[in-house]
């Protein structure tokens, strides 16, 4: 406990700001980038980048490399906001999907699944006239198959 009694005002000050700030941050871009998740995001594949894997290859490496980066970014922030004000859970999941690794699909509906983050996740989404996401029977399953027509 010395360490902490040793920091100066100062720090404390910043932490507070930066803490302040990212429960602002959170509170404006969390519903909005929740609003963009498509409903059936849950129960169909993400066949369009298989489309780029021939077509534009250093495209799609581009913007996978990006999309991780802001994944990881937004998992980061959410760990941060797991111990500050903010919507930790709702933050790292957004992070998730935006990131691109095996077994992200299954991570995804393990953390939807945690007592309130589903509903939390589909109230925010009612707030910007959304309809709720919709999650496949089996909860557990890594890579749904989408519905035939």
């Amino acid at each position: 406990m010395s360490i902490l009694h040793n920091l100066s005002p100062e720090f404390w000050t910043i932490i507070a700001i930066v803490s302040g700030l990212t429960l602002l941050a959170s509170a404006l871009i969390t519903p909005w980038l929740l609003s963009m998740i498509p409903q059936d995001y849950f129960l169909t594949h993400e066949e369009y980048l298989c489309k780029w894997k021939t077509t534009r290859p250093l495209l799609r490496g581009a913007v996978l490399l990006m999309r991780n980066i802001i994944g990881l970014g937004l998992c980061l922030l959410g760990l941060i906001m797991l111990v500050t004000p903010g919507q930790g859970l709702v933050v790292i999941l957004l992070g998730l999907a935006c990131s691109t690794f095996p077994g992200k699909r299954t991570l995804e509906l393990k953390i939807l699944n945690q007592k309130g983050v589903m509903s939390s996740v589909n109230w925010l989404r009612k707030k910007m006239n959304r309809q709720p996401l919709r999650l496949p029977e089996s909860a557990s399953e890594d890579c749904p198959q989408p519905r035939e027509s």
